[in-house]
């Protein structure tokens, strides 16, 4: 059965956690970052009203942040710890082993997930933590240096040492979900929010983790049996 993720936005700040954790879906997904005195927390922009978050002290970040919340890490795992399974979406170098640990804290060794688009970062972390899973996440924006590459990403899957592959849905529709499967990786695929795509993957033995902004809706999905081979 394909798992759901539900995907926290920045603007909805820790009552955005706390509906995705009360929703029903299998996994929450926070993005984690770190600021300029060292703080992990939970932003998915390298920015904060275009300054950047990695010259910011967590103080001041606040206050740029102005009615937009900015929690901690830790603020966040605490209202997941528990309830639901962490997805933790790594989005800088540089925060493996502080987000493993506490995510190991948290949750255990199988209560969780890592996603990230470094590769040094999964290579690290399947080093220094064999059993936390660990997903490749492919699907850079068109403009962006490398792109040609997600259209073929077993080598840097491969080379990373994931367990698994986090591909953007626009790769999965195009061939990469059937080259991922064929090699044996698991796929997560993000971010599906139209509901003809949740019908499309939410029953697709090839997705083990559907992401989404609508985890309701996808949940509906799947109880009815959407997508589902008969």
């Amino acid at each position: 059965m394909t798992a759901v993720s539900a995907h926290r936005r920045d603007d909805a700040g820790l009552s955005g956690l706390r509906d995705a954790v009360a929703s029903g879906a299998e996994y929450a997904e926070i993005d984690v970052r770190r600021t300029g005195d060292g703080r992990l927390v939970v932003h998915h922009d390298a920015a904060v009203e275009g300054v950047p978050l990695n010259r910011l002290p967590y103080a001041r970040a606040r206050e740029l942040a102005g009615g937009r919340s900015l929690p901690l890490v830790t603020e966040a795992l605490e209202i997941m710890a528990g309830r639901v399974r962490g997805h933790l979406d790594l989005k800088e170098h540089g925060c493996e082993h502080e987000t493993v640990a506490l995510g190991l804290e948290a949750f255990g060794p199988d209560g969780f997930v890592v996603t990230t688009r470094e590769v040094r970062s999964i290579a690290e972390i399947k080093r220094a933590y064999p059993r936390v899973r660990a997903a490749l996440s492919v699907g850079r924006s068109l403009w962006e240096p490398g792109v040609v590459a997600d259209f073929a990403p077993l080598r840097l899957i491969r080379r990373s040492g994931a367990d698994m592959v986090a591909l953007n849905h626009r790769l999965a529709r195009v061939g990469v979900l059937r080259q991922c499967a064929r090699a044996g990786f698991p796929a997560m695929v993000w971010t599906v929010n139209a509901v003809p795509l949740m019908r499309r993957f939410i029953g697709d033995p090839r997705v083990a983790v559907l992401v989404t902004d609508h985890p309701g809706t996808a949940l509906s999905l799947r109880d009815a049996g959407a997508g589902l081979v008969p």
